[in-house]
């Protein structure tokens, strides 16, 4: 189980292992928009003091990816939706 009352940095969570950044999304992350692409839903969490998308396949519905979000220019395509803060995932 992971300790909720810890802070990770963007390093320390990009070097765990995939069901530990998964816990730390479902546990921690709290949903701030979706953007579509052909094949992927991308949802973007804030964790802690950083961004993470989460990557889902949309033919498999699973999760593929975790990516942190390391240069604010990242940020832009979900600036660019106009998109308001999300309370579930779509």
């Amino acid at each position: 189980m992971i300790n909720s009352k810890v802070r990770k940095t963007v390093s320390e969570f990009d070097g765990l292992p995939f069901a530990e950044q998964a816990a730390i999304i479902w546990q921690k992350g709290q949903p701030v928009a979706t953007r579509h692409l052909p094949d992927f839903r991308l949802h973007l969490y804030a964790v802690d003091h950083f961004f993470v998308e989460m990557w889902v396949c949309r033919r498999r519905f699973i999760v593929t990816l975790f990516r942190p979000i390391t240069d604010t220019d990242d940020l832009l395509p979900y600036v660019n939706l106009g998109l308001p803060v999300q309370n579930s995932m779509c």
